[in-house]
């Protein structure tokens, strides 16, 4: 390589102002992800409420909303685990190294 030239390979620090972009995207990102998040989890817990509402009408049934209701619990599960993850490992990012 000839001196003075940029290696492609070498990544140059970005400036104050590049920093502060990239975290506003990544704060939309994550931002975007919970309200689908939200949504999602309200959308499972008001299908847990209306099984609920229906097993006390109509006992008979009870066996078949009681799985739905098994079924939607995980779903909630995921969709906390997936923003967690995606949240932890953007905070993650943004860490100072420690100091020894």
């Amino acid at each position: 390589m000839e001196p003075g030239a940029i290696d492609p390979g070498e990544t140059t620090p970005l400036s104050s102002e590049q920093q502060l972009q990239q975290l506003r995207e990544q704060l939309q990102v994550l931002y975007q992800n919970l309200r689908t998040v939200r949504h999602a989890i309200n959308n499972d817990v008001a299908v847990i409420m209306a099984m609920a509402e229906l097993s006390q009408r109509n006992p008979a049934q009870n066996q078949k909303l009681v799985q739905i209701c098994l079924e939607k619990a995980p779903q909630i599960s995921v969709a906390i685990g997936g923003f967690s993850e995606l949240f932890n490992g953007t905070l993650n990012f943004h860490q100072e190294p420690k100091k020894s």
